[in-house]
Formats: structure tokens, sequence, C-alpha cells
């Protein structure tokens, strides 16, 4: 099974390079609030670095990789905006549909973001849904 769409708010995409983060050790390792929930051997480097580049997003963007909609905040410290920007622009090289909006002094989250959903239907519609029978759409 494939996905044909997908719609998704501020995503970790590099685990492996975590930028600005508040959860960047520094060092190249595991967010640092959540090194537990990658398993017992998140803490060996050489171990870390191949769990954090198999669950990391961006090392597996191909010809593939379904049309997504992107909202991020830009003061988000927790997961920062360069995630999704170097997301997009790594689908751009190979192609890919990938729209960035960026929410200006959004955070981790942010009070209207129960808004944004509809614009998440608006894309899946766009994506998904079937022309109708007959000639014109719906």
């Amino acid at each position: 099974m494939r996905f044909q769409a997908v719609a998704i708010f501020y995503s970790v995409t590099d685990l492996l390079n975590l930028g600005s983060s508040t959860e960047n050790p520094g060092d190249g390792g595991p967010p640092k609030s959540f090194v537990k929930a990658f398993g017992p051997n998140s803490t060996n480097m050489a171990a870390w670095k191949v769990i954090g580049h198999e669950m990391s997003p961006i090392y597996y963007v191909n010809s593939n990789l379904p049309p997504t909609l992107i909202y991020h905040g830009d003061a988000d410290t927790l997961v920062s905006l360069d995630q999704s920007e170097r997301f997009q622009a790594e689908a751009r090289k190979q192609g890919r549909i990938v729209e960035l909006v960026v929410h200006h002094g959004g955070k981790h989250g942010w009070l209207s973001m129960f808004w944004d959903l509809r614009r998440f239907a608006d894309w899946f519609d766009l994506y998904l849904r079937q022309p109708a029978r007959g000639g014109s759409p719906p």
C-alpha cells in the first residue's frame, strides 16, 4: 500500500540533525527528552546513527513521495522550522510537491491550529477525490 497524500504539523524529519531544537543534545545524539523512546541502544552513538537514519523521513525522499502539506510555526523551539524547510528542499530536488505553510509566531502548536485542519481536508480533497463520472466536477 502506498500513501497518496500527506498533511502534517511540525514533524521531525531528520533525527540526526536537530538544528536549533531545545531537544538537540549538541553531539548528534537523540532528542534529549526522548532518548528512551528509541530503545536501549540509542545512547550508543554508532547505533544511534543507524537508528536515527532509519527513522528520519528526509533520507527516504524519492520520486514516490506523495504530495505533502506541512504546517510549521516559525517560533517552534521543540522542532525547528529548519526540519520542514530542509525536507521541502529535498523533495523539490526529486520533483515532488511539498507545500510548507509557516504559521508566524507559532510555537509547537498554536490556538488556531484546529482551523488549519480544514486546510488539511482541502488538501486531501485535492489529491484524493475522484472526478465525478460524466465530465464536470460536483
